[in-house]
């Protein structure tokens, strides 16, 4: 696997060019990480040369063409990015080699919050996949450290070690998982406060499975199911669901897939459709998730949230879900699910109240299709 590196900073001395060429010899043999040393000479973008791109250009455009992915590291100028990081930017902007390519974002400085997130929007505005997990800003004490320095600390390698595993692991997944990865309007993985939760559930560079329950273990029991609670607002995106600490169980499933998404790790939306009283009609939708487990494939977990009669639990192979199905009219939905269905999107986003929700929860009737 190749992984193009790019120091937004020109200076001798840069502590993101620094952390690259540590990043790079870290590497194991099974990556190859090339630092791109032509950013000072990219002539300013100009898009009348789109027709014939200068060959500085054309180099980068290659170089970006032949790498799985792009590890960016740079500083912050004036609360922005700087120049010449936005400058090699603007010459991938139309070039297509580059829409879709995982991208990781090093911060080597923790006070350039600014740079960090107007990179991030810019990447995810040129339509590149951005790896959430391998994103990650590194607990420097000073900007002035070697290379000797960084290899000398035992917290950084770890780090950066990690960065490569999950690159890796996102470039191998990303054609088949590339959905179950992905932000979206209502699993919206790439908010900041999701960024910023899943990487707090991540630390101490636990395993994906462990920190796959540990999400799972937070929006179960942190995270309030709206009904039981009666807790208003109603909620559908995930943000919303993590903001205001509340949502029915679709809204919750919602939340998990996303925190799960930014940690790298593939998640979908699965459904019941369970009656609401003993064995007869009316029925209704019940959502939960499905995630993707090396060791096991797809494994279907239920954070809806425990109460008395109600205890679903994350310990694979096995499944322990909110409601077994128990009568023959009731049924588990075939297939997982990228997005949540529609019913699920109107139930929630067309009712003011919790109490409007539930006496308007969602069906699909007879028209089950498998996604």
């Amino acid at each position: 696997m190749k992984i193009l590196a790019l120091s937004g900073s020109l200076r001798a001395t840069s502590i993101n060019s620094a952390v690259l060429r540590v990043v790079k010899q870290l590497a194991p043999a099974s990556i190859e990480v090339g630092l791109f040393s032509g950013l000072g000479e990219l002539p300013l973008y100009n898009p009348d040369l789109e027709h014939a791109p200068p060959a500085e250009a054309l180099q980068l455009r290659n170089e970006v063409a032949m790498a799985d992915a792009l590890l960016i590291a740079s500083p912050e100028y004036a609360h922005g990015v700087t120049g010449t990081i936005k400058n090699a930017l603007d010459w991938l902007v139309a070039f297509e080699g580059f829409a879709d390519k995982p991208v990781a974002v090093l911060n080597a400085t923790p006070r350039a919050h600014h740079a960090d997130a107007a990179l991030r929007e810019t990447l995810i505005t040129m339509s590149a996949t951005l790896v959430e997990a391998a994103s990650i800003t590194l607990p420097l004490p000073s900007a002035y450290i070697g290379e000797a320095e960084l290899l000398a600390m035992p917290e950084i390698v770890s780090l950066l070690t990690g960065v490569l595993v999950k690159i890796q692991r996102t470039v191998k997944r990303l054609p088949e998982m590339k959905p179950f990865l992905g932000s979206s309007v209502y699993i919206d993985s790439q908010y900041p406060a999701i960024a910023a939760q899943a990487a707090k559930l991540a630390e101490g560079g636990a395993a994906e499975e462990a920190i796959a329950k540990r999400c799972f273990e937070f929006v179960r029991d942190e995270i309030k199911h709206s009904w039981d609670y009666r807790m208003n607002p109603v909620t559908c995106k995930a943000s919303d669901v993590l903001i205001h600490g509340t949502g029915y169980c679709y809204a919750k499933s919602h939340l998990l897939a996303a925190l799960l998404r930014a940690n790298g790790i593939p998640a979908g939306l699965c459904y019941q459709r369970l009656t609401l009283d003993g064995d007869q009609p009316p029925f209704c939708l019940h959502g939960l998730n499905a995630v993707y487990l090396a060791q096991h494939g797809w494994y279907r977990v239920d954070a809806r949230g425990n109460k008395p009669g109600v205890e679903a639990d994350f310990c694979p192979p096995l499944e322990k879900l909110a409601f077994p199905i128990v009568n023959s009219l009731e049924q588990d939905l075939p297939g997982v699910y990228a997005e949540p269905l529609p019913a699920v999107i109107k139930a929630l986003t067309e009712h003011q109240t919790v109490e409007q929700v539930y006496d308007n929860l969602p069906d699909v009737g007879d028209q089950i299709n498998t996604v």
